[in-house]
């Protein structure tokens, strides 16, 4: 540091006589000129028509190629600080913002760190060749993945806890997986590049399995998903996210509070006895869009339980009611206690309901930093229903007696549908 004043003194001093004047305004011109160029190209060229960039490479140990024409055509182009690459190194999730044609907003998401992606490539090629590094294109046929190769529809031993996804799978619910994938050929055809896709995707993060079996235009709350490219996808941009709603006025917070709750509500009960639980809640996974509406915009930690078969295996206790318990989180802020092994075995479960209401709605100070007392924080005083209220949020959080969060929520539910003006949609 102490060199670096030195050498800078002594160019000052140096460009303080006339003679070196001239070549002073020169250098600096240079070094300006350099820099802007520097800049101008990190904010004009579009790094994803860059199939390198893009992970292309990966493939078939990627998440799809659906898109890459589109890519390769500049279709898709980073938006607003995304377009910066020397902010790469804060973007630790590889969430960006991006535009489609111009004119649509979208959101790209690589779908993992890049040390959780370095690690599954290494542990790819410690399986199939023993060693750290190797062309994982070729070498991912040299793994269990393969298995998949010989079959019409993969089974649970192939791909059971690959994630949460499928940490309990039914055959129905593979079924689904397998049908719904969005990256075949273009006559449907499941080929040997494509089974090998879904693997990857089930083993890095399902997410956008997830929004394809359980799609937006079926009614769940979960943004379209448009495709891949290598190993980035694309979605939808639905909006802000929940956080920014935090200091939002009392009556936009109850309405988002209350469907909150609906997807609760979804999650556990729907047509197609599906159960979805989620185990990472927080005010970054969920965005609301133009028309108010609320969004789960982060599926990775959502586990998939089969109810139907549960309720046709009928095995011991699967009748009994599950209880959430918050007791193991209580000094770890933003932790959700849940039993995956339980989840998978219950008919019944106030799991959704225990993670909303502690990571949303009503969570204390020190289940949260930056957003303390949730999203119902600061009831007015002026609310008749206020101690009735108030006294829901901690019945829900932390019940009194046995399996009481079950009627809490519905209780709860019912208030937040009156205080919100939506007590007619629930009537229906």
């Amino acid at each position: 540091m102490a060199s670096l004043r030195r050498s800078l003194t002594r160019s000052a001093i140096l460009c303080s006589f006339r003679p070196f004047r001239h070549l002073c305004i020169v250098i600096l011109l240079f070094v300006g000129g350099l820099l802007y160029y520097h800049f101008f190209l990190l904010t004009t060229r579009n790094h994803l028509e860059d199939p390198s960039y893009l992970g292309v490479d990966k493939c078939p140990a990627c998440y799809g190629t659906s898109l890459c024409e589109q890519f390769g055509e500049g279709h898709f182009e980073f938006e607003s600080y995304s377009r910066l690459r020397f902010l790469d190194f804060i973007n630790v999730k590889n969430v960006y913002f991006g535009r489609y044609l111009d004119k649509h907003h979208v959101i790209l998401k690589k779908l993992a760190h890049n040390t959780e992606l370095a690690s599954f490539d290494k542990e790819l090629c410690l399986e199939a060749t023993q060693q750290d590094t190797c062309e994982v294109a070729r070498d991912i046929y040299k793994t269990k993945f393969s298995e998949v190769l010989r079959t019409e529809v993969f089974n649970g031993n192939q791909v059971g806890g690959l994630s949460d996804l499928v940490r309990c799978p039914s055959q129905r619910l593979l079924q689904k997986i397998w049908n719904g994938f969005k990256e075949r050929q273009s006559r449907g055809f499941m080929a040997r590049d494509n089974k090998m896709m879904l693997m990857t995707t089930l083993a890095i993060n399902p997410e956008p399995i997830i929004l394809t079996i359980f799609p937006k235009s079926e009614g769940w709350p979960f943004p379209r998903y448009r495709g891949a490219c290598g190993r980035f996808i694309v979605q939808e941009y639905i909006g802000k996210d929940l956080a920014s709603y935090y200091k939002a006025d009392w009556e936009t917070r109850l309405d988002i509070a209350y469907q909150v709750m609906k997807i609760a509500e979804q999650f556990t009960y729907n047509e197609q006895e599906f159960g979805l639980y989620m185990t990472d809640v927080s005010f970054d996974n969920f965005a609301i869009d133009e028309e108010g509406k609320v969004f789960v915009v982060d599926a990775e930690n959502i586990i998939v339980v089969d109810r139907r078969q549960i309720k046709e295996d009928a095995a011991p206790m699967w009748d009994q009611r599950h209880q959430a318990f918050h007791d193991e989180c209580q000094k770890h802020p933003g932790c959700l206690t849940f039993s995956s092994e339980i989840l998978c075995k219950r008919y019944h479960s106030d799991h959704n309901y225990y993670a909303v209401c502690h990571g949303i709605l009503g969570a204390d100070d020190d289940d949260t930093i930056r957003q303390p007392g949730g999203l119902l924080h600061d009831i007015p005083s002026t609310l008749n229903e206020k101690e009735q209220l108030e006294t829901l949020l901690l019945e829900c959080k932390k019940p009194s007696k046995a399996y009481g969060r079950y009627e809490i929520a519905a209780e709860l539910l019912k208030l937040l549908a009156k205080l919100s003006g939506h007590e007619t949609d629930d009537q229906r």
